[in-house]
């Protein structure tokens, strides 16, 4: 996301270890898209929000995006899926301001990968279910 490049110390941080997306440009998604894919590919694992974006619904989570199931389908990379709980207060949408406070991290089990076009949907779509359930144990 563009706009955390404008924090002091945090901006530099996140152009050395980050590929930023400049979320209204195709032609930025797909750069950052195949990129992805390339180092994945290579073995090294990446971190996506899927979501996209900060909730600033009622909902546990929003809808995810397609790119992360694309990259592991695409890569054969397998899932480990992370539940970050309590960060909403600490870092209201909105804002850039951080709040102190405690952040969980729920690690997952990890989510294999079949190839196959029909398996992004599926692989979102449970990938979504694991997550909830996860945020609902531990909130």
């Amino acid at each position: 996301k563009k706009e955390l490049l404008k924090i002091p110390v945090f901006g530099w941080v996140t152009r050395a270890t980050c590929v930023v997306v400049y979320r209204a440009s195709q032609e930025s998604r797909k750069k950052s898209l195949n990129y992805l894919k390339k180092i994945s590919g290579l073995g090294i694992n990446v971190l996506i929000f899927p979501e996209g974006t900060q909730n600033r619904t009622q909902e546990i989570m929003q809808p995810f995006k397609e790119g992360a199931f694309r990259i592991a389908v695409d890569t054969g990379q397998s899932i480990q899926p992370l539940a970050v709980v309590g960060a909403g207060a600490l870092m209201p949408p909105g804002t850039l301001r951080i709040k102190p406070g405690v952040i969980k991290i729920i690690v997952g089990d990890v989510i294999p990968v079949e190839p196959g076009v029909d398996q992004v949907q599926r692989l979102k779509d449970h990938t979504f279910g694991v997550l909830q359930q996860l945020i609902q144990k531990n909130s």
